[in-house]
């Protein structure tokens, strides 16, 4: 899922909502691409852990690729980058670093 503009208490719930539809159809992996995210608030964080919580406990995990700028220092200043798995494409994320 390519995510843009803002990732903020307006937009997190909407991705709340598709992370959700894709777990409950029985997807294990999903990716987001952030290359296009300019902004991510704390709320926006919180739906990255609570997804990337979501599919860990069914087995699965959220990839995150594309990281830049200000959405990428967001996540290393908060530590959060140790936490998921981050690659430079989409196709990258997909295969998993294969």
């Amino acid at each position: 899922m390519a995510l843009s503009g803002r990732m903020d208490a307006e937009s997190a719930p909407q991705f709340d909502e598709q992370c959700n539809i894709c777990i409950a159809e029985g997807l294990e992996v999903l990716v987001a691409d952030l290359g296009e995210l300019t902004y991510v608030s704390s709320m926006g964080l919180r739906s990255f852990v609570a997804a990337a919580k979501a599919l860990r406990e069914k087995g699965g995990e959220l990839r995150l690729c594309r990281l830049r700028g200000l959405v990428k220092q967001v996540f290393e200043i908060t530590g959060l980058i140790r936490s998921f798995s981050v690659y430079e494409s989409p196709d990258a994320a997909v295969l998993g670093g294969q």
